[in-house]
């Protein structure tokens, strides 16, 4: 073999080298750092897809007004993925489409979707974009929920904490909400949950 030969192995080997180190297992192991830095978040969850798989992270953090909720998830299907806050953080029914996880979060009765007339559901949220590799990440801010009872999250959001007995899940769907159709938008299947609390 000679020295020119050997370089590029070499150059081979470092190349397949660099590209392991940027495939998705290894992104995987640090999910919360990059979703945000240490402590930025109270409450999270992994996702976990159908087959049973950790896909990614949902972090949530109390703010004045709200809850900011970020998502990191991959091997999703490229396009638009409804996503919502769910009632109960159990994501232990996966083979059959994390129907444990109850409804929408929805004290005041309300019918679902964003474009509503009535302002749809507290847990209504807008779609995520999975690019063609699969990679999604997104930050919300959901006005009309608190994490944890407070007087002052009572009093702008009235006395429904997501973080209650049972915790919450949020849900990733297999289509895009159209967020007026009833009962979901149209999104479609359960294919990503994350427990949160509970």
């Amino acid at each position: 073999m000679t020295s020119k030969n050997r370089a590029e192995l070499v150059m081979m080997a470092c190349g397949m080298l660099a590209l392991a180190a940027c495939g998705k297992p290894a992104a995987r192991s640090g999910e919360s750092q990059l979703l945000a830095p240490q402590g930025w978040g109270s409450a999270s969850g992994p996702f976990i897809d159908r087959k049973g798989r950790e896909i990614g992270r949902t972090l949530a953090r109390q703010a004045d007004g709200g809850v900011f909720i970020r998502i990191r998830a991959t091997d999703l299907t490229p396009g638009w993925h409804g996503v919502h806050i769910h009632m109960t953080a159990d994501c232990s029914d996966r083979e059959d489409g994390f129907k444990k996880s109850g409804a929408h979060f929805d004290p005041d009765n309300h019918e679902h979707g964003l474009a509503h007339a009535d302002g749809g559901e507290r847990g209504d949220l807008p779609n995520i974009f999975a690019n063609r590799d699969g990679d999604a990440q997104v930050e919300f801010f959901q006005p009309n929920v608190t994490l944890e009872p407070s007087e002052a999250g009572a009093a702008a959001n009235g006395p429904f904490p997501l973080l209650d007995d049972d915790g919450f899940a949020i849900i990733i769907h297999a289509n895009p909400d159209d967020h007026i159709t009833q009962p979901i938008g149209g999104a479609g299947d359960r294919v990503a949950c994350a427990a949160v609390g509970g």
